[in-house]
C-alpha cells in the first residue's frame, strides 16, 4: 500500500458514536472542521461517508428530513436495480462493492430491499464509522479562490469541510456552488424526460396469484392483439417468479390496465404507460411495485415531485390502480399504499465534471481510469429504436464525479456529470455508490484537490476494502452493441 494510505486503513475506533442533532443539541459538533461534508440522505452518499469515516476522515451527513436512504427506502424502491454479473450468487464475491455489503447487511436474498430494514442498515453502519449525522437544510455555498469553504444552513448556521460531495437525487449542492446543469434530452432538441413513477405497496395478494394472473393475461387474444399493435415485434422479458422477486416482462398486465382506465374514463393529465413490472415480494402477502410510469415534459414539475414527494394526483392513481386490481382482475383483498416519494428517473444533470461519460465511451469501454464498472440494462423509455440485446458493462470513472471549477467538490448522483443517455445507465443507485466510495477514498487521502489521489491508489484501496466492483464480465459484449447502434440517429446525437 502507498503513503496514500498507509496505515490509515486500520485507524479507526470502537468509540465512534452518530450523532442525530435536533435544534437544540447541534452546537456541539457546528462548529467542528470536517474533513469531509456529504449532503443529502441517499444511500450512496450515507455509504461514500461509512467508507471516508472508515478511512480516518471526519465526516459529516447533511440531510433535511428524518429519514436516511431516499429512493430506497422512503421512496419505496423495493426492486433494486442490481448489478447483473453478480445476480446468480450475490454475496460470493467482494466485485458488487459497498452497495454489495449493504445489501448482505440488510438481508437482500437476491433483489428485493425491506425499506424499513435498509435504513436501519444505513443508521448501524454510519454509528459504526463514527459519521455526524446533521439535520439541516443548505441555504447557500460560499466559494473562495475557487474552493467550496463553507455552507450556510436556513438556520442560519455556517458549516464548513476540506471536502464536500453532493449526493443530493438532483444536484441541490452543485447548484448553490455555482454548477449548471442540462434538463432531460433537452440539449438534443428533444423535450422528453425519462418517466416517473409511484411505487405502489400491494397488500392482501399472494407473488403465486400475482404469477398466475400474469399467465392468464399473456393468454387473452384481445391483450395478445394490443400488444402487436402497441409494441410490434418488440422482445419483452419472461414472467418469472423468483427467490425474493417477480418478474413480470410480457406487457399484458399494463395493458390490462389501461384498458381497464380507458373503460372506465379515468382522465390523467400526464402520459402514462405501462407494460412491464418490476415486483419486489417483500412478504408471504406483500409486493412493491415498479412499473406504473407517468411522463411529463416540464423540468419544474419533475422538480418539484422530486423534492415533495407524492401529491394528490397520483394518491387518486393509486384509488384507481387499486380499483383495477379489486374489480379488473378480481383480487378483492388488494390494498394499495404509497411511500412517502416518487421515482423521478431524471431531472438534471451537471455539466462542468471533468468528464462527461457518455453512451459511446460506455460502449467503448476503453481508455477511461476506471474506479470500477457496473453492468446492467439502461432505461431508454420512451426511445422505442434504442433496444439493447445485452446488459452494458459501464466504467465508473472518478472524473465524472469531479468539478474542473470547484477542486474540493464531488458529486455521486443521477444528477451527475452524464450525457443523456448514458445518464439512462449511470443515474441508477448502484452505479453512484461505487462513485461515491471511490470519491470518498479521495476524499479520505487527499490534501485540497480531489483528483490529486492516482485513480490506482483508490482502487488498492477499494480493494483492501474489498469494495472493488470491477469484474469485467461482459463487457465485450458492449462491442456488439455498438455495432447494433452504429445507424441509429438517436445514439448518433451521443456522437456514437
Amino acid at each position: 500500500m502507498s503513503n496514500y494510505c498507509g496505515n490509515r486503513l486500520g485507524e479507526r475506533t470502537s468509540e465512534y458514536y452518530i450523532i442525530f442533532l435536533s435544534l437544540l443539541r447541534r452546537e456541539a459538533v457546528l462548529n467542528k472542521d470536517f474533513d469531509l461534508l456529504v449532503s443529502g440522505a441517499e444511500t450512496e452518499g450515507c455509504l461514500a461517508a461509512c467508507v471516508a469515516a472508515h478511512l480516518g476522515a471526519k465526516v459529516a451527513l447533511l440531510f433535511p428530513g428524518d429519514h436516511l436512504g431516499g429512493l430506497l427506502t422512503s421512496g419505496g424502491l423495493s426492486y433494486v436495480d442490481r448489478d447483473s454479473r453478480h445476480l446468480q450468487h450475490p454475496f460470493d464475491s467482494p466485485e458488487d462493492g459497498i452497495f454489495g455489503e449493504f445489501l448482505r447487511r440488510s438481508g437482500v436474498k437476491m433483489v428485493s430491499l425491506d425499506p424499513a430494514r435498509g435504513e436501519k442498515t444505513l443508521r448501524e453502519m454510519l454509528e459504526k464509522e463514527g459519521v455526524f449525522c446533521l439535520k439541516g437544510e443548505v441555504q447557500s455555498a460560499k466559494i473562495e479562490h475557487h474552493f467550496l469553504s463553507s455552507i450556510r444552513l436556513k438556520d442560519g448556521n455556517r458549516l464548513s469541510s476540506k471536502f464536500f460531495l453532493d449526493a443530493t437525487q438532483d444536484g441541490d449542492l452543485a447548484e448553490l456552488a455555482g454548477i449548471s446543469f442540462a434538463t432531460g434530452f433537452r440539449e438534443y432538441g428533444i423535450p422528453r424526460f425519462l418517466g416517473v413513477s409511484p411505487l405502489p405497496q400491494v397488500e392482501g395478494v399472494t407473488p403465486r396469484r400475482i404469477y398466475e394472473t400474469c399467465l392468464r393475461l399473456s393468454m387473452d387474444p384481445n391483450l395478445e392483439d394490443l400488444k402487436r399493435k402497441f409494441f410490434g415485434d418488440r422482445r419483452f422479458n419472461q414472467l418469472e417468479l423468483g427467490t425474493d422477486y417477480l418478474l413480470i416482462g410480457p406487457p399484458h398486465l399494463g395493458l390490462a390496465y389501461q384498458k381497464w382506465r380507458e373503460e372506465k374514463n379515468y382522465p390523467f393529465p400526464h402520459a402514462f404507460e405501462a407494460d412491464g413490472f418490476n415486483v419486489a415480494i417483500l412478504g408471504p402477502e406483500t409486493t412493491s411495485w415498479n412499473g406504473l410510469i407517468y411522463f411529463s415534459e416540464d423540468p419544474k414539475t419533475l422538480l418539484h415531485w422530486s423534492r415533495s414527494g407524492i401529491d394528490g394526483v397520483f394518491y387518486q392513481e393509486a384509488k384507481i390502480f387499486e380499483g383495477f386490481l379489486r374489480e379488473g382482475l378480481g383480487w378483492k383483498e388488494a390494498v394499495v399504499k404509497l411511500p412517502d416519494s416518487l421515482y423521478v428517473r431524471q431531472t438534471r444533470h451537471a455539466l462542468g465534471t471533468r468528464r462527461r461519460l457518455s453512451l459511446g465511451e460506455i460502449l467503448r469501454n476503453e481508455g477511461i481510469e476506471r474506479t470500477g464498472s457496473f453492468c446492467y440494462y439502461p432505461d431508454f423509455r420512451g426511445f422505442r429504436s434504442l433496444s439493447l440485446p445485452y446488459p452494458l458493462v459501464a466504467p465508473i470513472p472518478l472524473s465524472t464525479g469531479l468539478f474542473e471549477k470547484i477542486p474540493n467538490l464531488g458529486i455521486a448522483s443521477r444528477a451527475g456529470g452524464y450525457t443523456p443517455f448514458a445518464h439512462s445507465l449511470c443515474r441508477l443507485v448502484q452505479f453512484n455508490a461505487n462513485l461515491g466510495a471511490a470519491l470518498g477514498v479521495s476524499a479520505a487521502f487527499a490534501e485540497r484537490d480531489l483528483s490529486e489521489v492516482p485513480v490506482e491508489e483508490i482502487r488498492k484501496a477499494l480493494q483492501h476494502l474489498k469494495i472493488l466492483s470491477d469484474d469485467r464480465e461482459g463487457a465485450e459484449r458492449n462491442l456488439e452493441v455498438l455495432s447494433a447502434l452504429a445507424k441509429d440517429p438517436m445514439f448518433a446525437l451521443e456522437g456514437g
